[in-house]
């Protein structure tokens, strides 16, 4: 018990070592939060996976940034720890300012790609709808079957097939115009699903729900989502692609 109760007033005192230190650089942190945060509105507008990541980072500096100026109380620097709050309170502004843009901030990636004329695009299904319906073994254009979540950008799918062995499903998505890949950091682990694999016409997913990140609610744009499946040796193999006009998911 006593090595026990010593290891943890170690520790302890390490990490007010190293609050300490980082008391006397807080100002770095609140210049590191407002350059990413310009560099976070900017990226918004053309990669919003990125533009995640990013969020992320921005508000593990800002926690940095509040243990940084909490030790200028430990190092009695009552002066400093009030312009750090200060200056706090305003970085907190800002970033519910990025939020609010993020959110509501149009992309022009749709209008960049609109819809090729005479192009014929599927529609998804209402989010009411049933995914089974209107599926035929002999059509193979029916495998898919794409339904609207709960928001824009955000989707389910079910997919039949005919004699698959065990493996994994999962979708690729692509702009019609330029085969640009869509969410590929995200699609495929959102996307994927095991299945035991099947000797008839069988349902292999049922409503697994996958997102679009590029685009913005309401304009809509040609994708080609492609059904691909890899079995447990490893081998790879494209089963179907559908032409789908979606929407992108906004934050």
């Amino acid at each position: 018990m006593k090595l026990t109760v010593n290891s943890i007033k170690k520790i302890l005192g390490g990490m007010c070592r190293v609050g300490d230190y980082l008391s006397y650089i807080w100002f770095v942190f609140a210049i590191a939060f407002v350059f990413l945060g310009l560099v976070t509105w900017k990226v918004s507008a053309y990669d919003p996976i990125k533009t995640d990541y990013y969020c992320i980072l921005l508000f593990l500096i800002f926690i940095l940034y509040i243990i940084s100026t909490l030790f200028l109380l430990h190092r009695n620097k009552l002066l400093q720890f009030c312009v750090g709050a200060i200056v706090g309170f305003f970085l907190f502004l800002f970033y519910g300012l990025i939020g609010i843009v993020l959110q509501s901030a149009p992309t022009s990636f749709a209008m960049e790609h609109s819809v090729p004329a005479g192009l014929a695009c599927n529609t998804p299904k209402p989010i009411d709808a049933d995914l089974s319906a209107g599926v035929n073994p002999r059509d193979t254009t029916t495998y898919l079957q794409i339904r609207n979540g709960s928001q824009g950008g955000i989707y389910e799918y079910s997919f039949y097939y005919p004699q698959l062995p065990e493996g994994t499903i999962y979708l690729k998505c692509y702009e019609v115009t330029e085969n640009l890949p869509l969410s590929s950091s995200r699609l495929k682990k959102e996307s994927m699903c095991h299945i035991t694999g099947t000797d008839h016409f069988d349902s292999l997913v049922n409503g697994r729900e996958f997102t679009i990140y590029e685009g913005d609610w309401g304009k809509y744009y040609a994708v080609r989502i492609e059904v691909w499946f890899r079995d447990d040796r490893g081998n790879e193999r494209k089963l179907l692609e559908k032409i789908y006009a979606v929407e992108g998911w906004m934050r």
